[in-house]
């Protein structure tokens, strides 16, 4: 099979005319997974760590490209087992806090980019189970190795869908595995969606729920930053897919990442600009992807972690210095 880039996103594009209907989706992807799964092992060189990133290597990168492609795929899938609406009494705040007036958010509502249910406001989302099912299948039958890393909360694992915010706790504490996330060889192609414990200075529940998650395409009716946003209808789909590791030298946050904020300071390249953000929000933001604790930034939804590269042996939270390990790495 010649490496077709654009299989994946036919798939993602196919799958609008099953929007409502996840007995039709379950129904669509099925007869899709022999497919997918051919396309999927063309892209094996991924499921390994190249001590030298992808660079000029342009096979590499229309793989990498193509992955991309997939991971809108696992995105819609999430965003339609999570649509907006109210959770179970007691499961915890998956959501709830006004657009910040003058943020990314708040003018793309106004320009009519951006229409929820509710304007200005960023509403709680519920679990809807039947869909779930048919996400975790389709991922697991074309290849990828499903995981819950269940026996702790990994911000690197680990992707917050509900907080229980607890004044008695003391840490964060892993409380339910919602949907499996999953591996393709050592790399990270989707985090696991967990319900965690946590007191408010360590995990804001509002904030942790609602803030902009980035390396995510959708999560409707939460902000999403990815680097396709704002490109044309072609152009996008030549969007990198974002490279987390897990190996025996550790867990390499966005591998591809040119500025090292294991250092204190980052060492930009000398093409770059210098980031003023402080460098503990650069980390935080990286590590969960969004921001968990408040007071949360204004510009919270107008950041740049593409850039940044980190690598740890253990992600907890709070970020544990003594964790940061500086792994080579060139260009």
């Amino acid at each position: 099979m010649g490496l077709d880039w654009g299989y994946f996103r036919r798939l993602y594009e196919d799958l609008h005319d099953h929007h409502d209907d996840v007995a039709g989706r379950q129904r669509y992807l099925a007869g899709q997974q022999r497919m997918a799964a051919d396309h999927l092992a063309e892209l094996a060189p991924l499921r390994r760590r190249e001590r030298i990133p992808a660079g000029g290597d342009d096979e590499q990168r229309w793989r990498i490209m193509k992955l991309y492609a997939l991971s809108r795929v696992s995105d819609q899938l999430i965003e339609l087992f999570c649509p907006e609406g109210d959770p179970p009494a007691g499961f915890g705040v998956t959501g709830g806090r006004a657009v910040i007036e003058g943020s990314t958010t708040h003018r793309l509502e106004l320009g009519g980019w951006r229409v929820t249910a509710t304007p200005g406001w960023l509403g709680s989302r519920r679990l809807e189970s039947d869909g779930l099912a048919a996400y975790t299948r389709f991922f697991t039958d074309i290849g990828l190795t499903p995981f819950e890393h269940a026996e702790a909360f990994s911000p690197f694992h680990h992707e917050i869908f509900a907080v229980v915010q607890d004044p008695g706790a003391t840490r964060v504490t892993l409380e339910e595995v919602l949907w499996p996330g999953f591996w393709f060889g050592d790399l990270l192609f989707s985090r696991a969606g967990v319900r965690v414990r946590a007191p408010r200075h360590l995990i804001d529940a509002a904030v942790a729920t609602t803030s902009t998650l980035y390396f995510a395409s959708r999560r409707d009716p939460r902000p999403t930053s990815d680097l396709s946003h704002g490109w044309g209808s072609n152009s996008q789909w030549r969007t990198s897919f974002h490279r987390f590791y897990s190996d025996e030298d550790g867990l390499h946050l966005n591998w591809d990442g040119e500025v090292d904020i294991g250092e204190d300071p980052p060492q930009r390249p000398a093409d770059r600009l210098d980031d003023d953000d402080p460098l503990d929000q650069r980390r935080e933001l990286l590590l969960h992807r969004c921001f968990v604790r408040s007071a949360l930034p204004r510009d919270e939804d107008d950041r740049f972690p593409h850039d940044d590269r980190l690598s740890l042996t253990i992600a907890e939270w709070p970020l544990r210095p003594e964790s940061i390990v500086h792994v080579p790495w060139t260009r």
